[in-house]
């Protein structure tokens, strides 16, 4: 239990992410020979929650839930399971394979029901990691209205104190999202979440910097985006872009290629935009997000 504890609440605040992984495999390996099931199921759910969210590559996290669902099945842990579904469909989701969860559980569960099932049970930790998830999808796909829809759902959540890991991956996307949502609306609702988030991230990215420096580059390009300063927005493009690939966050920095692009596509700079658009490609494919980059291509001209 030390080491699940230890590397799920405090090394997140001192150390990469990607640093608590091999402790948190250890704590699996030795709970499963142990005999302590429960132990090693949350070691496992902390260990591909930070791998898909530190820029693992998917194709190794995909494997790593389904081996971590298939032994949770098999040993009767259904909070667990139930927890961990919505990680692999939207990593199925981002690889472009099916993610229907019958093959792997035995039986047909969707987002919906998932989340149903959380908040009738009690279970808001499951409830908000589910619709966090849902909103981060729908935002990589330029759902805005679903995403905003999701963020808002879980905003009328009360949610007790997450892992590091986990509070900056919800205040970047809620902020993500409520920027968009406060430019193409104006309504203050949204800028007060997204200025709240920001705010938010600037103190978690403090301990360390190497995990959320890049995050807070890229709310605050949106910030200035929103606010017409565009000179300061695409140098913030820039600096989430540096950051976010010095520290092997491939996935947000595929994302803050993508919204660079978005960015110069609006003021009229289309060499620019091509430009972004083409490197967004090409990370979401090192990534392993085919789906993703596949849309890319159809949702613009590279």
């Amino acid at each position: 239990p030390v080491y699940v504890a230890c590397y799920t609440f405090i090394f997140p605040w001192i150390v990469h992410y990607r640093a608590c992984l091999k402790p948190l495999q250890h704590a699996y390996d030795v709970g499963m020979r142990c005999g302590d099931i429960n132990y090693a199921v949350t070691a496992a759910t902390n260990c591909f929650t930070i791998s898909l969210f530190c820029g693992g590559g998917l194709a190794t996290v995909e494997k790593m839930l389904r081996k971590s669902i298939r032994k949770m099945v098999e040993h009767k842990q259904e909070i667990y399971w139930k927890y961990s579904l919505p990680f692999w469909q939207a990593v199925a989701n981002l690889i472009g394979e099916s993610d229907d969860v019958q093959p792997l559980i035995g039986q047909s569960l969707n987002h919906e029901q998932l989340l149903k099932d959380a908040l009738n049970n009690k279970r808001m930790r499951a409830a908000v990691l589910n619709l966090h998830l849902q909103s981060w999808l729908a935002y990589i796909y330029g759902n805005y209205e679903l995403a905003a829809t999701m963020t808002e759902k879980k905003q009328a959540i009360a949610l007790l104190p997450s892992p590091h890991f986990l509070s900056t991956n919800y205040l970047f996307v809620d902020g993500l999202v409520s920027f968009e949502m406060a430019r193409k609306t104006g309504e203050k609702k949204w800028l007060a979440i997204a200025q709240k988030s920001l705010e938010g991230m600037q103190k978690l990215a403090l301990y360390p910097p190497v995990n959320s420096q890049h995050k807070v580059f890229l709310l605050q390009a949106e910030s200035s985006f929103s606010a017409a300063d565009f000179q300061k927005a695409a140098q913030n493009y820039e600096n989430a872009i540096k950051t976010a690939g010095e520290n092997g966050f491939i996935q947000d920095q595929a994302l803050a290629y993508e919204r660079a692009g978005i960015f110069h596509s609006q003021q009229g700079n289309t060499s620019a935009a091509s430009r972004y658009y083409g490197q967004a490609h090409n990370a979401y494919l090192k990534w392993g997000a085919k789906r993703k980059a596949d849309h890319l291509c159809k949702s613009n001209v590279l």
